[in-house]
């Protein structure tokens, strides 16, 4: 019989996540800093189709723990261990959300992943392993109806910025800034008014909510779960100082800042990214060895976003007409077949490649933009590198982050897209001489973004602000 109870051997956190590379990145820098701060052993468990694609050489079965599937010991005492299992969504060959109904997806999710992940919980107790708190992402709040009953606590890691975890509280709560918008004015330039934000458009919204989508109960179901406790605990992958505003008068909630949570060292020391994709060759960064400091625009839209043709083309025009050299990230499943590599390096400064560590390419001192879409993976590490950024977001949370990152952080500039949804070359340059150029307003934010950087770091220093937050909750456990 299993016993899920804990016997004082230390926290076991298992994290749960869908198979998408920007709630997998969080959350496994997240369970390297818990591992190690809290001497604890933290399971991450993912969709049985990724955990493959982590670990190619995998046999575990969804629900079942993976031995082969551990990151070495955090601390010289064998302690701090990183250890991966996989569940199932329904979709074990893995599938691209793109493809899929969003209803279907998210009905297979849960009814195949409560099943799965409850067998997981059984069978790590059944090896003396028994979980003592269980950290979910957003789109798996069923997470908590599987363990409710035995007794193990369950916190929401809320992985996009204290702003985005604001707006859709005070939608599904009803602020009187959504209730009294005309269907007109969602077509205008209406701006939203809300506690410790600055104003927001109706095209700064996240997509969850300006856009109709079957993904928008998930987030509802969020906030549902939390409204059953008195002051419920979130986990925040920002930094207080960044959103400071948002986070004081969100005072029905305890909104617990840990990041930003991204963990260059593991990056560093590690050959290889272990990321859903296989990272080129490193001769992208002897490419960028030989550029000049500061002077390489670097392009990519992360996992998720698939480009048209013609967006393509707009953007691979603007690179070229702006005479500088760049790195530009452009999958194959992120591009119309018919739009091939050879074409876009043909002339230009360009260099394409698959994929690639973004954090050390953030990093490179020949990189001086990042034309990013802006999700908030992206854009935190952006802001831990100081590296400035144009802003093209697509939907989920990026408008959002935009907006923030242009109007607020001073670090961006969003590149508008046209009546037809697409960023043309005229306005892609138009961005890159804002940030590149020599005028006062590029001056202005590359200061900004290095003053940023500063305060991020400091966040994360030992004794800094997202440090003492997470000791805090893990000491109240």
């Amino acid at each position: 019989m299993a016993d899920y109870r804990h016997h004082g051997q230390g926290h076991h956190f298992l994290m749960v996540t869908i198979a998408a590379q920007g709630q997998i990145n969080p959350a496994r820098h997240l369970a390297r800093r818990l591992a190690g701060i809290a001497v604890a052993r933290v399971t991450l468990a993912t969709p049985l189709s990724s955990h493959r694609r982590l670990f190619p050489g995998s046999l575990a079965a969804a629900g079942e723990p993976d031995d082969a599937a551990e990151e070495a010991p955090l601390n010289l005492d064998g302690s701090g261990v990183v250890a991966y299992a996989p569940y199932s969504d329904g979709f074990d060959d893995g599938i691209h959300l793109d493809a899929v109904d969003g209803g279907l997806f998210l009905e297979s999710l849960k009814s195949h992943g409560s099943r799965t992940l409850a067998a997981l919980v059984h069978n790590l107790a059944v090896r003396g392993r028994p979980v003592t708190c269980v950290l979910h992402t957003i789109l798996v709040t069923w997470a908590t109806d599987v363990v409710r009953d035995l007794g193990i606590p369950t916190v929401h890691y809320w992985i996009q910025p204290a702003s985005v975890f604001a707006i859709h509280y005070h939608y599904f709560k009803g602020h009187q800034s959504f209730s009294s918008v005309t269907a007109e004015e969602k077509d205008s330039s209406y701006s939203i008014e809300l506690p410790g934000l600055p104003p927001l458009r109706m095209k700064d919204l996240p997509s969850s909510i300006s856009v109709p989508n079957p993904y928008l109960y998930s987030y509802n179901e969020i906030f549902i779960e939390l409204a059953k406790y008195e002051k419920p605990k979130v986990l925040v992958n920002t930094f207080y100082q960044l959103e400071a505003s948002v986070i004081d008068e969100t005072t029905e909630l305890e909104l617990i800042t840990i990041g930003p949570v991204v963990d260059k060292r593991f990056v560093y020391a590690t050959e290889g990214s272990r990321d859903l994709f296989e990272e080129d060759s490193g001769d992208y960064i002897e490419w960028l060895d030989a550029q000049e400091e500061r002077s390489v625009v670097y392009v990519a839209f992360g996992s998720l976003t698939r480009l048209t043709g013609r967006q393509i083309e707009e953007l691979d025009l603007g690179l070229k007409e702006s005479g500088r050299p760049y790195l530009w990230v452009l999958r194959k499943d992120s591009r119309p077949e018919e739009v091939g590599v050879e074409r876009i390096l043909k002339e230009g400064k360009g260099k394409v490649v698959e994929w690639c560590s973004q954090v050390r390419v953030l990093d490179h001192k020949a990189v001086g933009c990042f034309v990013t879409h802006g999700g908030w993976n992206s854009t935190s590490e952006a802001i831990l590198s100081g590296m400035p950024m144009v802003m093209l977001p697509q939907w989920i949370d990026q408008a959002t982050n935009a907006r923030l990152a242009e109007a607020v952080w001073g670090i961006a500039v969003r590149a508008e897209a046209g009546d037809d949804g697409i960023v043309d070359a005229v306005e892609l340059r138009r961005g890159l001489d804002v940030v590149m150029g020599e005028g006062d307003r590029a001056r202005e934010i590359r200061n900004k973004a290095k003053e940023w950087k500063e305060k991020a770091r400091a966040a994360l220093a030992e004794d800094g602000s997202s440090s003492r937050n997470l000791k805090a909750f893990v000491n109240g456990l």
